[in-house]
């Protein structure tokens, strides 16, 4: 499981951005309103707290996980979620997870549409929640859905457990979760410190 601290469960860029704004930096005159000199301390700050110095392990543009067998092929993909804030301070961050399941050569694909969370108040472990099921057609078929039943929310409990026990038996558990919630939040991370060194070497050239 990829290792990560728990400060970077909240975007660093947006938590840097509401800092700057009010930084005591800007109020001494400076030529650039102190961003500079904001920008250098916040990138001192990551990179002696544990700022991923190589790209995170998987090379996929989001997360996308693939399995394969001999009669059945399952693949994940994942994001994380827009930011929340609650009393203008950022809430943990989630990812919202994709999971098709398919029969090679058959049609049609199983999609479930998933919620990675953390458990607790330390952010070590997450879960996923399942929010909805649909039926497409065809592989790579993102149209209109086929699956005519109750929303997902609606089902009974013994369905809803089916369901989520149709998905462990597959490997999509809560250590699949943590692992995909760990390694987007290292990305983003990484992500943010290359935007702030950006940001050092522009605003040094005109200095």
């Amino acid at each position: 499981m990829v290792s990560l601290c728990v400060q970077p469960h909240r975007s660093p860029a947006a938590m840097f951005l509401r800092r700057l704004r009010t930084s005591a930096a800007l109020r001494r005159g400076a030529n650039d309103g102190g961003v500079l000199a904001a920008i250098r301390t916040e990138l001192s700050h990551e990179l002696t707290s544990s700022a991923p110095s190589d790209p995170p392990p998987f090379h996929f543009q989001d997360v996308l996980l693939r399995r394969r067998a001999d009669s059945e092929e399952v693949l994940v993909s994942a994001l994380l979620a827009p930011l929340q804030f609650a009393d203008q301070a950022p809430l943990p961050r989630a990812a919202l997870m994709k999971v098709f399941v398919s029969k090679p050569g058959a049609a049609p694909v199983l999609h479930f549409d998933c919620r990675t969370s953390w458990v607790g108040e330390d952010g070590g472990d997450a879960d996923y929640a399942i929010n909805a099921v649909r039926y497409h057609p065809n592989p790579g078929d993102a149209g209109e859905d086929k699956y005519e039943g109750p929303e997902f929310r609606d089902l009974d409990p013994g369905q809803k457990a089916a369901l989520q026990e149709y998905l462990v038996a597959r490997g999509v558990n809560s250590k699949l979760a943590s692992s995909v919630l760990h390694h987007l939040l290292q990305k983003e991370r990484f992500q943010y410190v290359n935007w702030l060194k950006t940001l050092e070497e522009t605003f040094a050239k005109n200095h």
